[in-house]
């Protein structure tokens, strides 16, 4: 029987990105996104989820900068920006609306996580229940 994917509240879109590997470390190990990330003591969700949602270029620049600081990977230096734009390629991209632009609205992030209105609702259901549990005395 296979085992189920355990997520953890973390984002599946981008296990691709995060999975893939950049190198091999000094010992011969393979070093993935998630891993370099980590090693640079970088949030790696949160990385991926904010280069996602960078236009191209300044995301680029911006997976370059980490890759340029990460040394663990000797061979990792040759070509950083043709590396970061196929990384780059692995994640899901977001698209901004422009929205209207005379009432000095902000543009809108779209195509959010599908679940993360559910885990309100459910929260709240549940804490009426616990409420109302507590004020019969059950």
């Amino acid at each position: 029987m296979a085992q189920p994917k355990i997520q953890l509240g973390r984002d599946p879109a981008f296990d691709g990105f995060l999975g893939a590997v950049v190198g091999e470390d000094k010992t011969g190990a393979s070093v993935t996104v998630l891993s370099m990330l980590a090693r640079l003591d970088v949030d790696p969700w949160r990385e991926a989820s904010e280069l996602s949602s960078m236009p191209e270029a300044p995301a680029q620049k911006r997976l370059e900068a980490l890759l340029a600081r990460f040394k663990d990977v000797p061979a990792l230096v040759p070509d950083q920006g043709q590396g970061a734009l196929a990384l780059l390629d692995l994640l899901p991209r977001r698209t901004i609306s422009a929205g209207p632009s005379a009432g000095g609205a902000v543009p809108q992030i779209m195509n959010l996580p599908f679940g993360a209105p559910a885990y309100w609702i459910i929260a709240t259901v549940l804490f009426l229940v616990w409420t109302v549990a507590l004020t019969q005395g059950n």
